[in-house]
């Protein structure tokens, strides 16, 4: 029976490539919730008119103010430091006798809670948007409906 040889030169050790992998995944997540983000914006201005009460004004510029946030705070947060990982990841990968990993492990743990966290959060974010754009799209299909009466 002929033997599997592998050189730890070229593959990475079992423990990296997942946390490489991870990495991958949250670059796509991200990317993701830009998209989003990005389409919220859009859609926003576009029902905006149709909230006319005070609670429903409140709630937009609630919503507006975690958009902002979300776009030009934390999703820019999470990248850097995403890309911090990356980098530290990228030297643990290098061919080397006796590197500490924990440093690199502690971190990925870290980042793991933040977008766990954020993940809840944002949907929560995305739950309270369709809600409030599910009122202004009621009103507006009552508006169309009375005018073409």
């Amino acid at each position: 029976m002929a033997k599997l040889t592998t050189s730890t030169q070229y593959l990475l050790a079992p423990g990296l490539q997942e946390l490489h992998r991870q990495t991958l995944e949250w670059e796509s997540t991200l990317e993701l919730w830009r998209e989003e983000l990005g389409f919220f914006s859009r859609l926003i201005p576009k029902y905006r008119p149709e909230l006319r009460t005070r609670t429903q004004i409140q709630e937009l510029n609630h919503v507006r103010f975690l958009l902002d946030y979300y776009e030009n705070e934390l999703i820019p947060l999470l990248e850097a430091r995403l890309a911090a990982q990356k980098a530290q990841l990228r030297t643990l990968m290098e061919p080397r006798e006796l590197q500490d990993e924990s440093s690199c492990r502690h971190t990925q743990a870290t980042l793991a809670e933040q977008f766990n966290s954020f993940d809840k959060e944002f949907t929560c974010f995305r739950d309270e948007l369709f809600a409030l754009m599910e009122k202004a799209v009621g009103k507006s299909k009552m508006k169309t409906q009375v005018q073409m009466q």
